[in-house]
């Protein structure tokens, strides 16, 4: 079993989802998405999906020029080839799942999944 926002328990068996919206919908395809290719997630697991349009893409991509030039990068070249390497350029869904971590306290994984395939996308270089 898993938490979303919605609850917990299989996602795809409730019957509420076509009364939602096709955002909420797609937010939690992207979500069992990452479920199912991860296998299996810890009980009591928070999972939570944030949609990163042409315009979030576009300040992601500012934060990262922004924090290499701060870091000493100034090759302009360069710099391009590490923000394209961390950031896509397709709009995607970024899946946060959060497990309670015994010791450790919360522990936070996130993956990115392509809005037009389904798929999920390698992490950050």
């Amino acid at each position: 079993m898993f938490e979303t926002k919605w609850g917990s328990g299989d996602v795809a068996t409730r019957g509420w989802e076509c009364a939602l919206k096709k955002k909420e919908i797609d937010q939690k395809a992207a979500i069992m998405i990452v479920i199912k290719q991860l296998g299996d997630i810890p009980p009591g697991t928070k999972c939570s999906a944030v949609f990163f349009d042409a315009q979030r893409i576009g300040r992601e991509k500012e934060f990262y020029a922004k924090l290499y030039s701060e870091n000493g990068v100034h090759d302009l070249e360069v710099l391009r080839a590490m923000v394209a390497a961390n950031v896509p350029d397709e709009p995607y869904w970024l899946v946060s799942l959060k497990s309670s971590g015994g010791p450790l306290g919360e522990v936070t994984h996130l993956h990115r999944v392509d809005d037009r395939t389904g798929r999920m996308l390698p992490g950050p270089a």
